[in-house]
């Protein structure tokens, strides 16, 4: 039977995973993934957004 992963939860430095059988949902086990020191989950990272600023035309009254 084939299994899927599921993300449970974002902390910053680990994600955790938990793994589901797909014919019975049914959990299988669980995995850590820890992000090395110093560096943030790939997921709790800031995102850079290129349009933060105001553009120009659209004003507020």
């Amino acid at each position: 039977m084939a299994v899927r992963e599921r993300l449970l939860l974002v902390l910053p430095g680990k994600e955790i995973y938990d793994y589901l059988c797909t014919g019975c949902g049914a959990s299988l086990g669980q995995r850590e993934v820890v992000a090395s020191p110093g560096e943030a989950s790939p997921l709790t990272a800031p995102l850079h957004h290129p349009h933060r600023h105001r553009h120009r035309g659209h004003r507020r009254p």
